[in-house]
């Protein structure tokens, strides 16, 4: 005996039903815990850089002017 397979509108229809079921359902806490993540904190590159290499004083930061310092326009 072969097993008979769905056609696509049967799977389709099954596919539907699933999301809507797992729509009406509260999810599990561990698994929404899961999703729950700190937000994307965004930095200055300059200020990046300057921790990484510690090149604070090669790039400016401290000073009061980085152009008329170095005499860049």
């Amino acid at each position: 005996m072969r097993k008979q397979h769905k056609d696509r509108h049967t799977l389709s229809l099954e596919h539907r039903n699933r999301l809507a079921e797992m729509a009406a359902t509260k999810p599990d806490a561990k698994a929404a815990k899961a999703f729950i993540r700190k937000a994307y904190e965004c930095c200055d590159v300059l200020g990046y850089m300057a921790n990484k290499y510690d090149i604070k004083g090669e790039i400016g930061i401290g000073q009061e002017s980085i152009g008329s310092d170095k005499g860049i326009p």
